[in-house]
């Protein structure tokens, strides 16, 4: 009888060890979501710091709806009006008080050091302007797919995964309403695994 029970102990022991083993590197890599703050009024003479348009907190709403499940630890946002308000959804639903940072040369070094330090293995999100997010990806080791970002390119999504032993990846994604002048570089676009989502590029 204690013959029999043995091989089943040992088979569920190795099991445990494998989930406890995939856990653990699961849990030290680390994402890092990029967004640009969603569109303001577009009217003449601009405010300084406006306040989303009612587009703009559409996006802000589909962000939240996007990173729903995301398990995002902390969000980042700079002083504008309009970065505040693009976080809000999501910071209202996980309960989480937005931190603020510089934009400046800087604020975006000290952040990047702040979430490799503070963040490992965790899900944090980044409210940026079009003229910090590509170096925001510099500073965190990933490719930078665009010499500047477009004033009209507020529909997309960076994700940052920076693995254990350093490596980096980066994917983009489009989400909510279309607002875009720069198309993905395809390389970029995230893997997909089934073909029933493949989604037409001419057709976003």
């Amino acid at each position: 009888m204690k013959n029999a029970i043995r091989p089943v102990h040992f088979f569920g022991v190795l099991l445990l060890c494998l989930v406890i083993s995939n856990f653990s590197a699961s849990a030290q890599k680390t994402t890092i979501y990029l967004v640009r703050h969603a569109e303001t009024p577009d009217t003449l003479p601009k405010a300084d710091d406006p306040a989303l348009s009612q587009t703009g907190q559409q996006r802000a709403g589909e962000l939240a709806k996007k990173l729903k499940g995301k398990h995002i630890k902390a969000i980042y946002v700079t002083k504008l009006k309009s970065s505040g308000l693009t976080a809000r959804p999501l910071a209202v639903k996980a309960r989480i008080l937005p931190r603020v940072y510089e934009a400046d040369s800087a604020g975006i070094k000290y952040l990047a050091k702040a979430l490799l330090k503070n963040f490992q293995g965790s899900n944090v999100l980044i409210i940026a302007d079009a003229n910090s997010l590509m170096p925001l990806l510099s500073a965190l080791g990933a490719d930078t797919p665009f010499a500047a970002v477009s004033e009209q390119d507020y529909d997309m999504l960076y994700t940052v995964t920076i693995k254990e032993n350093g490596d980096t990846e980066l994917d983009l994604d489009y989400y909510g309403q279309k607002h875009h002048e720069n198309e993905i570089p395809e390389k970029y676009l995230p893997e997909i695994s089934h073909p029933e989502n493949i989604r037409p590029f001419t057709n976003y």
